[in-house]
């Protein structure tokens, strides 16, 4: 992650990036921050989106090496297209002789690190695994997004939070945006707000001893 971070700093990037594993938040996070730095808001002729399997790896090749309109990048973006898996060899080749001025980023949940598509984009890009956080990783980004809305919590009253949703981020923020609204006019959150308005998940939970 501090890869893409020191890319987007510098401005300098990778001509493929790979975003992969169960961590969904992060994911679109770091994606959306690659698609910030690289693609102006107004500018729908280079960029490029496909959600899926099925993709035609030959239609993909084709529209890289398509120089740019007026835009220093061409900027390809694949949502779980599955070449991770199977299908990707086309592609893996590609990738040794990429257009310099496109930069294609796949975001996957599963891959095979064992295939050649996975090998060439580490030879060649960029690959970064979004796995699930720790517990006091979570706790520290729970403390982090309230303080940025002016409110506190205590570590046993994050602690109670993560037991309630469980460690995926996503479902974490959302319930977060839930405990904001509710705690308008509060600056600590306390155990019972989190009672009040939180969802309990019934798998995926931290454990309180």
């Amino acid at each position: 992650m501090q890869r893409i971070n020191n890319d987007i700093k510098s401005g300098q990037f990778q001509p493929v990036y790979l975003l992969y594993g169960e961590e969904r938040y992060l994911k679109r996070q770091y994606r959306d921050k690659l698609k910030t730095a690289l693609c102006a808001p107004d500018d729908n002729m280079n960029n490029h989106f496909y959600d899926g399997k099925g993709i035609f790896v030959g239609e993909i090749i084709d529209l890289a090496e398509t120089l740019p309109f007026l835009a220093q990048h061409r900027v390809i973006f694949m949502d779980n297209s599955g070449l991770f898996k199977s299908g990707g060899e086309q592609m893996a080749e590609y990738l040794g002789a990429q257009n310099e001025s496109t930069v294609l980023i796949f975001t996957e949940t599963e891959v095979d690190k064992r295939s050649k598509l996975f090998k060439a984009v580490q030879a060649h890009g960029c690959a970064v695994e979004f796995t699930q956080q720790d517990e006091n990783t979570l706790k520290r980004w729970v403390a982090g997004v309230l303080g940025r809305e002016g409110k506190k919590i205590t570590e046993s009253t994050a602690l109670l939070l993560l037991n309630k949703t469980g460690t995926d981020m996503e479902n974490i923020n959302m319930e977060l945006e839930k405990l904001i609204c509710y705690c308008m006019d509060k600056e600590v959150v306390e155990p019972q707000d989190v009672e009040a308005v939180c969802t309990t998940r019934v798998s995926n939970h931290i454990l309180i001893w």
